[in-house]
């Protein structure tokens, strides 16, 4: 996460296991970005805005048993609507058979006192379930491509 922790931002966390091995999790991550830099996120399927989205690989600082790389990402709505920028940190790790995705993220909520507010009554669920959701995502791409890649290399 780029920046340091300010006074009002709010920390999220949400994990989201993927049929897909460890070693090959972010760099299919990164694939996707580099087809697409503009992402659609939010809460609901009804309740969604465009964001530009900046990932950059950085080395996984909270995993002290080996050395692996991890995604710095940064999103910012595209539209002029009241919707926080998130600073988050995608890291991986073996869970089994699958691997886990994390996102660790921090927000700060727009509109000041107003803005806190609605956070602390609907905004907090609303963030949490938009970073669900975009986990979820991200794991509905990395299975598809993961299988295409088997299929392409004769494993079954």
């Amino acid at each position: 996460m780029a920046r340091g922790h300010r006074q009002n931002e709010v920390e999220i966390f949400e994990q989201q296991n993927v049929r897909c091995p460890f070693s090959a999790t972010i760099d299919l991550i990164e694939h996707l970005h580099a087809r697409h830099t503009e992402h659609s996120v939010g809460p609901f399927a009804a309740l969604r805005t465009p964001v530009i989205c900046n990932i950059s690989e950085v080395r996984d600082y909270t995993d002290q048993t080996r050395a692996h790389e991890a995604l710095s990402v940064h999103w910012t709505a595209k539209a002029a609507l009241p919707v926080p920028q998130m600073d988050a940190l995608l890291t991986v790790r073996p869970n089994g058979p699958v691997t886990q995705l994390r996102m660790h993220g921090r927000y700060e909520p727009p509109l000041g006192l107003f803005g806190r507010i609605f956070d602390l009554l609907v905004g907090r669920f609303l963030a949490r379930r938009t970073v669900r959701r975009f986990l979820n995502e991200l794991r509905v791409f990395i299975e598809s491509e993961w299988q295409k890649e088997r299929r392409a290399y004769g494993a079954s």
